[in-house]
């Protein structure tokens, strides 16, 4: 069973954990989000229906104010 919806870009994914959050966000370069809208790019939790905004610094992109892992930034290795 799905746990989220992550809408990045204008494109749907899937996920079964936050962790499944973190992978699809840490495959997406920083400097995208400078050339396109972060309009279409959010989080859905889809037990509770709380949407959550997705942000980025240089140090990647990461899910605002999400409860569990507050802020986390995601890094490439």
């Amino acid at each position: 069973m799905f746990q989220y919806k992550l809408m990045l870009f204008g494109f749907p994914d899937l996920c079964r954990d936050y962790d499944d959050v973190l992978l699809h966000l840490k495959q997406v370069p920083p400097q995208r989000a400078v050339t396109e809208t972060l309009e279409q790019c959010y989080l859905i939790d889809m037990q509770t229906g709380h949407k959550y905004e997705i942000s980025f610094d240089n140090k990647g992109l990461f899910v605002k104010d999400f409860k569990e892992r507050e802020n986390e930034y995601l890094k490439s290795d």
